[in-house]
């Protein structure tokens, strides 16, 4: 098990250690056994939720296909991490570009159709770290409607913040007159990423009279980075 998760980037030494001890204590120490460890719905959801955790890191050329198909798990746990360690495969490998297409697709319609909002919001931050032009047109639809959850067009928002694609700067500058203060402040967030600087008349009125405030800053502070951003680019 060392051997599997040596290359892993370590975000927390001693918390890693923890995953991986619990993990080989119940037999996942090899790259099968902790295929057969996922797969199995008689474990726990917490348990087979690391191993998830663990084949996103271990770099197996299995690790997407497995991590797709626990897409339609049976625990909301288990497909939480499974969206985000889809994600991180997809985002880090150098993919065949239908393989690519198949994890976007089979993202978005988690996000369309998953009954778990934590499942929905994983599977955004998950096609937001893969980045590809061919999710924007799902992106732009849930942003754009109305009915749908705020954090969840807010997630949409960030997700866009590296997409190439020719609408996705105005729907962008659309939605920072929204009026769900997270949405706003997701969006000027994307937009200093974008990097295009028609953005910046609308985003210096927001950084101007925009005092809403969500759990990570004011709007207009999110705004003002926002310029910041696009300033140092040009």
């Amino acid at each position: 098990m060392r051997a599997l998760v040596r290359s892993i980037a370590i975000e927390g030494q001693g918390q890693v250690e923890a995953l991986i001890q619990s993990v080989a204590e119940e037999g996942g120490t090899s790259t099968k056994a902790l295929t057969e460890m996922v797969r199995d719905q008689t474990l726990g959801a917490a348990l087979r939720s690391n191993v998830c955790w663990l084949i996103a890191r271990t770099k197996s050329p299995e690790a997407s296909t497995v991590l797709l198909e626990l897409l339609s798990d049976p625990s909301e746990q288990v497909r939480e991490e499974a969206a985000v360690g889809i994600g991180l495969v997809v985002s880090s490998d150098v993919e065949e570009v239908g393989a690519q297409d198949d994890a976007v697709q089979r993202l978005l319609l988690a996000v369309d159709h998953d009954p778990s909002k934590p499942v929905r919001l994983a599977s955004l931050h998950a096609l937001g770290m893969i980045g590809s032009p061919t999710s924007a047109t799902g992106l732009l639809e849930v942003l754009h409607n109305p009915g749908e959850d705020a954090e969840v067009r807010a997630d949409a928002a960030e997700a866009c913040a590296h997409l190439r694609d020719n609408r996705i700067v105005d729907a962008l500058i659309t939605v920072l007159a929204d009026g769900s203060p997270i949405v706003r402040y997701s969006a000027a967030y994307a937009l200093g990423e974008q990097g295009d600087v028609k953005a910046i008349p609308m985003l210096t009125e927001l950084a101007s009279r925009d005092d809403a405030t969500t759990k990570w800053g004011s709007v207009a502070s999110s705004a003002a980075q926002a310029i910041q951003s696009l300033a140092s680019r040009h």
